[in-house]
């Protein structure tokens, strides 16, 4: 088996877990349908989808065959491929914190459900948005694993949407949480803990 074939496999077995995860408390919660018609952000997320799906296909063709996009090498040392996943697990750890902390007051679209409530606690206790860090995180680390650029446009296309979605976000929780929401934003990072 080859170098380039179990890159292959962890980039299939960090995609399979990723989606798993993200299905199973979507799923739990009630919001695995994505409803862009409820959303404040319905417009950006289908641009957002559509860079995705695009990105998603240099990924499938990356997965199926890896020199149909050797055009996009990078000459990464193995070391540092294999610290993508690192990344990876990283990611998906904090994922499914940031999940299991968040319950019933998770929503993909950016609104304010009836169940919804402020929480502090777990990963919240430092980071306002860790879902959206773990997603960076582990996005980055496919991009390290599979040492390609093209890929690598895919924890920016991440990083841009949710740079430009947490104001919107935020503003809509002060909106329903008032001082609570902006004493909470005083004490914590809004993607890191600073």
């Amino acid at each position: 088996m080859s170098r380039e074939t179990l890159y292959q496999i962890a980039v299939l077995v960090s995609l399979v877990a990723f989606l798993a995860l993200r299905a199973y408390y979507r799923r739990k919660t009630g919001t695995l349908e994505l409803n862009l018609s409820s959303s404040r952000d319905s417009a950006r997320m289908r641009v957002l989808l559509l860079i995705l799906g695009v990105l998603a296909l240099g990924l499938l063709l990356w997965l199926i065959n890896p020199s149909w996009m050797s055009w996009f090498a990078l000459a990464l040392p193995e070391w540092l491929r294999w610290s993508g996943f690192a990344l990876v697990i990283a990611g998906l750890a904090l994922l499914s914190w940031a999940h299991q902390t968040l319950s019933a007051s998770f929503s993909g679209n950016l609104e304010i459900r009836e169940q919804h409530k402020l929480v502090t606690n777990g990963p919240y206790r430092w980071i306002r948005h860790p879902i959206y860090a773990a997603i960076i995180l582990w996005s980055a680390g496919l991009a390290l694993i599979t040492a390609n650029w093209f890929i690598a446009f895919i924890p920016l296309a991440f990083a841009l949407f949710f740079i430009l979605r947490v104001p919107d976000e935020e503003k809509m929780m002060v909106e329903a949480f008032g001082d609570e929401y902006r004493d909470y934003m005083k004490r914590t990072g809004r993607f890191w803990t600073w």
